[in-house]
């Protein structure tokens, strides 16, 4: 789970959206959704994250930028520190300026189809010897499993490894 700071002075964040990094889309079909959750008071003065409301469900290719898109329609998540912001992977958002002398923190984990390849890469990030350490549920959300065949792969010795 990335850990993220918006440090004193930092401009806002341009609009975007979690799943742009995957190269389909289908309609009526959420590729991911995201949970970010607030490891500081979120303010209007230190940036909260800002949400385009309903942008899950708009096409914004034909407009110039989301922030054009979604004028009228964009709201800071403002929340206490230990509160919940969860968005579909297809919402547009982006971090807010923070115009404080203190750093907000958050910490963000998207969660995406059993299918889809991850954003980060844990196999390599973490050895195998390592993530066989931690309980079934912790390593599934690593990425270590299959999804019908996908994911599987064959031993040296010719029999099929799935987790």
């Amino acid at each position: 789970m990335p850990l993220k700071y918006f440090h004193p002075g930092e401009t806002e964040q341009t609009l975007h959206t979690d799943d742009g990094i995957y190269p389909i889309s289908l309609p009526g079909m959420q590729l991911q959704i995201s949970a970010l959750w607030a490891l500081a008071d979120f303010t209007e003065e230190n940036g909260a994250t800002r949400v385009a409301l309903r942008s899950h469900k708009s096409d914004t290719h034909r407009f110039k930028t989301p922030e054009e898109r979604f004028a009228g329609s964009i709201v800071q998540a403002v929340m206490p520190k230990g509160s919940l912001l969860l968005y579909m992977g297809s919402t547009w958002h982006g971090g807010g300026a923070n115009r404080t002398d203190k750093p907000r923190a958050t910490l963000i984990n998207t969660y995406a189809l059993g299918w889809l390849r991850q954003e980060e890469n844990q196999y390599l990030n973490v050895p195998r010897e390592i993530a066989e350490k931690h309980s079934d549920t912790i390593q599934r959300l690593m990425g270590y499993q299959t999804h019908r065949t996908l994911g599987a792969f064959l031993n040296p010795d010719g029999s099929w490894f799935e987790n």
